[in-house]
């Protein structure tokens, strides 16, 4: 029986990796980018959950009437794109109450699951793991990998329930269920990222599929994501953004309709049945 994994959309604009103050100073494109995803998931019929700025939401309340319709789930991923490593417990904590208002009151859907921006949890961050355990019922923020940027290599790399004062062990009794992204164990090295975004265009397919693969023999599903921006090959050029952002976005729509169609997704909230 072939295994569903999870699919999920960090929904923001190419933009919201700046400081929010700047956010004004350049024209939208994810409502664009965002119908073309929604075709590609029609076309293969997969649900998703959308884990969706406040802002976006705010902004673009058709845009989220439109995922609601077409049956896919959304969860929170802040209101202005915190980095939770770079920002005190207050503002964090008003932030994501406002993203859950907004999206509750713009989708008329109860959000369960949260992603940080920037899979900003380490140590210092994992104070939210409190705050998450009152507010939601999954997360999916912990990536256990080792990059420049973020990264936690040694948490679990299945499904669990994290343990609040240090949420990369696992507890049994927890209430908060964690989805960490999508990795491969290779000898040596260690995990490697297969998760989408970024890797998605960088990778070649042949490795993510592989990847994935490798996971679901073993009866585990993978948390995969894209971004909008991603299936970008316009996206503006920002003179703070560096070379990453835009490498490879030219191949990156077709690796991903290919991701679609050589395997089976679904919505957080309809694989964990809740």
């Amino acid at each position: 029986m072939q295994i569903t994994n999870f699919m999920s959309v960090d929904l923001e604009d190419y933009y919201c990796d700046l400081p929010f103050s700047k956010w004004k100073d350049y024209p939208e494109r994810v409502v664009n980018n965002t119908h073309k995803i929604l075709q590609l998931f029609k076309q293969n019929n997969v649900k998703a959950t959308f884990f969706t700025l406040g802002y976006v939401a705010e902004k673009f309340p058709d845009l989220i009437h439109e995922i609601i319709q077409d049956g896919h789930e959304l969860g929170s991923h802040t209101y202005s794109h915190l980095d939770l490593r770079k920002h005190s417990q207050e503002i964090i904590i008003e932030d994501i109450k406002k993203s859950i208002k907004i999206l509750k009151d713009v989708s008329g859907q109860e959000i369960l699951g949260f992603r940080a921006p920037f899979f900003s949890i380490d140590k210092k961050s994992f104070w939210v793991f409190d705050l998450l355990k009152e507010l939601f019922v999954y997360d999916s923020s912990i990536f256990p990998v080792k990059t420049p940027l973020y990264g936690i290599p040694n948490a679990p790399r299945t499904i669990y329930k994290p343990t609040v004062k240090n949420p990369i062990t696992d507890n049994a009794h927890g209430k908060l269920i964690e989805i960490p992204a999508a990795t491969h164990k290779f000898p040596i090295y260690g995990n490697v990222p297969i998760a989408g975004g970024f890797y998605l265009r960088f990778l070649p397919y042949r490795y993510l599929k592989y990847g994935i693969e490798s996971n679901n023999k073993n009866q585990n599903p993978v948390m995969m994501y894209i971004h909008p921006k991603d299936i970008d090959p316009q996206m503006p050029k920002i003179k703070d953004y560096t070379w990453y952002y835009y490498y490879n976005l030219k191949n990156a729509f077709t690796k991903f309709e290919q991701l679609l169609q050589d395997f089976k997704f679904s919505s957080a909230k309809t694989i964990l049945k809740i």
